[in-house]
């Protein structure tokens, strides 16, 4: 609250001065609010670097499922947080790893780059060799992850703030603060999350997706300790930087620098088109419309493969004097029309930097994710765009199982029937399997009758798509959806929606972040139809 407090009132003193002392129109208003936005945006981010453990997380979320919905400033400051923190130096990590496993780097090694390839909230990971065990093996390359000594401590202090203020506030969700505390010290032991990785590999496997579609890496079984944790090294680029490459691309294709301003723009779009009701458009980045870019409006809505095809062109031709690559794929299967497989298996390498299909990969992540979510039940939990690698072969690499979630058979097909209903956009029904299940919301005026219209909105948040459009309530009333949201206040939230809605939350924010926004229960509907038969 040190920390917070000052930011929180230079915003109100900011936003009283423009409207009170002022009177500024809302252009005006706007611009000092950016200004402030400016500043206070880095401010924020060095705060929760400073708290470090499960504000990390929060930011990482944050930076996911804000595109659209929170001031670009903080969801540029915030992103970083996807792909790590500053991380700690060599010898501290030494030091845990020896004393974690009992024996020296130089036995356990036979090299280790002293420079991480990646810094979380809890731990980070460095590339490293193996020594072989046996004479005539070959030496095993593998990532090391080692846990932060302190980050147990920090994260039971601020799991027990949140759970004291849960009791307080909010009574009636104490289980699920407990569930999140549990799940969080369940991360906080590599060998819980070496089983993790083991179950959801053997999972997917079943449901084909593994290694077909997506990679999970396979535990080093010598190196498994409560603090550090070996596992197999997937070679890729991650998906927030293959995000970022698509955006410089087609801004540098048309002229510009880099993709801040293509961004900035698309941000802009994104939330027109969340107030326009949301879920999945023709998306892409022919969204811009913009008169500074008018060759995407001619095209309507193929732009975007014909700009990003132009700029993969342009980009190869500037390249050409530099590098050749040759490269074949050839894939087999794909989406039928309902959605309901895909199979995209790719030959020959390719290089960290190339180019990838990143709409065949988000589909991908989205897909892959339904099926652990409403058929297996195990789930990983924190799949933001810093935890998934594309790989040289078109698949998906799932990374960091620390944070798994579990659904029972009654909750997946609670959950499954609430998909249905939400992409038959059949309000009465979803309304119903909510209040049925547990979900309470009441109004601060003290009201406690809630509209079917109400409650599928909600819902429709939670598990299909990021609408911001103005409400019809059932009486015929129009409200504002901002309005409707600082009137209302959570009572119960199940588990099941609390599970759902993170994991929702993170896959419609990474699309939207890709400027590709999706219904999130359209495309889960298939994968619901089967747990609903099974």
């Amino acid at each position: 609250w040190r920390g917070m407090a000052p930011l929180v009132l230079k915003y109100k003193y900011v936003k009283f001065r423009a409207l009170t002392i002022d009177h500024c129109d809302e252009e005006e208003l706007e611009r000092r609010l950016n200004l402030y936005r400016e500043t206070s945006a880095p401010a924020l981010v060095d705060l929760i670097l400073r708290l470090g453990g499960i504000y990390v997380k929060i930011g990482q979320v944050m930076s996911t499922i804000g595109q659209g919905l929170l001031p670009q400033q903080y969801i540029d400051a915030l992103r970083p947080l996807q792909d790590g923190v500053p991380p700690r130096n060599y010898d501290e990590i030494s030091r845990i790893v020896e004393t974690s496993t009992g024996k020296t780097m130089d036995e356990l090694f036979e090299s280790f780059d002293e420079k991480p390839i990646g810094a979380a909230s809890v731990a980070q990971v460095h590339r490293a060799t193996l020594r072989p065990r046996k004479e005539g093996e070959e030496p095993v390359p593998i990532v090391l992850k080692v846990q932060y000594p302190e980050v147990a401590e920090l994260f039971d202090a601020d799991l027990s703030n949140m759970e004291l203020a849960t009791k307080l506030f909010a009574p009636e969700n104490l289980e699920v603060a407990k569930s999140m505390r549990k799940r969080h010290e369940n991360e906080l032991d590599f060998r819980k999350e070496a089983e993790n990785l083991r179950e959801c590999t053997r999972d997917m496997q079943k449901y084909g997706m593994e290694p077909s579609l997506v990679r999970i890496p396979r535990v080093v079984e010598d190196i498994c300790t409560q603090n550090v944790l070996a596992m197999e090294y997937l070679e890729g680029v991650s998906l927030s930087d293959a995000i970022q490459q698509e955006q410089d691309r087609v801004a540098k294709a048309f002229g510009k620098q880099d993709g801040e301003e293509l961004k900035k723009m698309l941000a802009s779009r994104m939330k027109e088109h969340f107030k326009n009701g949301g879920g999945a458009g023709s998306g892409g980045l022919h969204m811009l419309g913009s008169k500074k870019m008018k060759l995407m409006n001619v095209f309507g809505p193929s732009a975007t493969a014909v700009i990003r095809t132009y700029a993969s062109v342009k980009d190869g031709i500037e390249n050409a004097a530099f590098s050749v690559a040759k490269f074949g794929s050839k894939f087999r299967s794909g989406w039928n029309q309902d959605g309901d497989q895909l199979a995209l298996l790719a030959d020959g390498p390719t290089k960290k930097n190339t180019k990838v299909n990143l709409g065949r990969a988000l589909k991908t992540l989205v897909h892959v994710h339904g099926i652990q979510i409403l058929l297996s039940g195990t789930y990983n939990a924190d799949p933001h765009p810093g935890n998934v690698l594309i790989l040289p072969d078109g698949r998906l690499g799932l990374l960091d199982y620390g944070m798994v979630g579990r659904l029972s058979q009654k909750d997946r097909e609670t959950a499954a029937k609430t998909i249905l209903a939400l992409s038959n956009r059949d309000k009465a029904a979803t309304a119903k399997l909510y209040r049925d299940n547990g979900y309470k919301i009441s109004f601060k005026d003290g009201g406690s009758s809630v509209d079917d219209a109400v409650l599928h909105r909600f819902a429709s948040f939670h598990l299909d798509r990021i609408d911001l459009s103005p409400l019809t309530l059932d009486n015929g009333e129009t409200v504002d959806l901002m309005e409707l949201l600082r009137s209302t206040r959570e009572r119960v939230v199940p588990s099941w929606i609390e599970e759902g809605r993170r994991l929702g939350g993170l896959l419609m924010g990474v699309n939207a972040q890709a400027a590709r926004p999706i219904s999130l229960a359209k495309e889960w509907r298939p994968i619901a139809k089967e747990a609903l038969r099974k």
